[in-house]
């Protein structure tokens, strides 16, 4: 018979079996490891944000965009740049955060400063940036420091460009709300010189004032109609005003007891009220509303109310 091959002893098959165990485990955590690292490559990788990588405080990696925001290339520094040593820093007072990502590895952010990378490299652009430390904690060799670097530079001027933007708006506001009083009190003389056409008071003769009115006769209107006479009446001395309501249109329970009102106030001041212009249906509107004007001559015409009052006044005729 042919010899056989021998499978081993059951301590070999047990120590096969070990490493075969042992072997997976590291595969899974390479696996696991390589999340991350893809996940930070990615990063380095994507040029949108400035990376610069510190061993034992010295600058060893930098990314595209890092290169991109300060016009330097970054093999100009590695090895002979040191954070911890940079006069601009220790200026602006950021060293002890400083220390704190490298000595004792503590994340920190920095406050926004201007960099000039002009003293550092002889060349490059400054820049408004804000920046972070992150100490890459549990690594074997140099102890590892990672700067993140944003270009507030652009938000700046996003700022001002909105800040003017403001200003402009403002400006506007203001030159609006100029036009706009301007127009008020255009609007607003408008309105007197409206009120004052419909509620003139005519000096006809000495002593006799005609107050005409023409359209409809609501309060305010009465009211003006009342403070305009009795001013004029005090102004003029008159002793007779000729009150014409031919052009009003209607003249309901309300309309008369202004004009009633109108009247009564006119007697306090010494002139006697005629009305003139009493069309058919507003004296029955009177009667039946038991709204007579008792004492005060009514006509239907402004010639009938000018013919009595003159015949009165024989100085006149």
């Amino acid at each position: 018979m042919e010899p056989t091959e021998s499978s081993g002893t059951p301590h070999e098959a047990q120590t096969i079996e070990d490493l075969r165990r042992e072997n997976e485990g590291l595969r899974r955590r390479v696996a696991e490891l390589e999340v991350p690292a893809r996940r930070y490559q990615a990063l380095f990788e994507a040029g949108v944000i400035s990376l610069q990588i510190y061993h034992d405080g010295y600058s060893a990696e930098a990314n595209a965009c890092w290169a991109g925001l300060w016009g330097v290339r970054p093999e100009e520094i590695h090895g002979n740049y040191s954070l911890l040593e940079d006069a601009q820093v220790v200026a602006g007072g950021l060293l002890p955060l400083v220390e704190a990502a490298f000595h004792r590895g503590e994340a920190t952010r920095l406050p926004t400063i201007r960099y000039d990378p002009v003293e550092l490299a002889g060349y490059g652009s400054a820049r408004w940036v804000a920046s972070a430390l992150v100490p890459v904690k549990g690594t074997a060799g140099p102890r590892e420091v990672i700067q993140l670097h944003l270009d507030v530079g652009e938000l700046k001027h996003s700022e001002d460009e909105l800040r003017a933007q403001k200003q402009r708006l403002e400006a506007a506001v203001v030159e609006r709300t100029a036009e706009l009083a301007e127009q008020l009190r255009i609007s607003e003389e408008q309105q007197r010189a409206i009120a004052a056409l419909s509620t003139p008071v005519l000096r006809v003769w000495r002593g006799i004032l005609a107050v005409p009115l023409i359209g409809h006769l609501d309060p305010d209107r009465a009211a003006r109609v009342l403070d305009v006479l009795l001013q004029s009446i005090t102004d003029t001395s008159a002793q007779h005003v000729i009150i014409d309501v031919t052009g009003v249109p209607h003249i309901d329970a309300h309309a008369a007891r202004h004009l009633r009102d109108t009247v009564r106030a006119a007697g306090l001041l010494g002139a006697q009220c005629m009305i003139v212009g009493i069309s058919g249906r507003t004296a029955r509107m009177l009667v039946e509303c038991g709204l007579d004007f008792e004492g005060v001559p009514t006509f239907a015409t402004l010639q009938e109310g000018l013919r009595r009052l003159l015949s009165g006044r024989p100085e006149l005729a």
